[in-house]
């Protein structure tokens, strides 16, 4: 069970990993660890996601609504997002750049560097 930089082992992986590699394990201790696991898998389900996550959500719907309005070949840098897209007007470059990230990732928008400047414009 060897970490990635991206993913961390959680507790729930951790208790998988004993309880595959211990099959010698007592019949209790084995039954308290897949009771564990039942509870990290009810816990993860019952979680929503929290309202700034939700939030960003929305706003980078706008983004991408705004892109999608848009002529096709046009494209805008974060600078002009912000001046021209009113539901992230005031934000700061970071946090609009971070808003963009999921729709380049989702394919929803494409990110194009010229001359170390960065441009986005939406995916039809």
């Amino acid at each position: 069970m060897t970490e990635n930089k991206t993913t961390k082992t959680t507790y729930k992986d951790a208790v998988k990993y004993a309880l595959d590699n211990l099959p010698d394990a007592p019949a209790d201790v084995r039954e308290k660890l897949d009771a564990l696991v039942a509870s990290f898998e009810k816990k993860a389900e019952n979680r929503k996601p929290a309202a700034e996550k939700e939030e960003n959500i929305g706003y980078t719907n706008a983004i991408h609504d705004y892109l999608l309005s848009l002529p096709e070949d046009e494209k805008k840098t974060v600078t002009d997002i912000i001046k021209e897209c009113p539901t992230v007007a005031g934000f700061s470059t970071s946090k609009v750049t971070s808003l963009l990230s999921p729709l380049v990732e989702n394919g929803k928008a494409v990110k194009l560097v010229d001359k170390r400047r960065s441009y986005y414009k939406a995916v039809r």
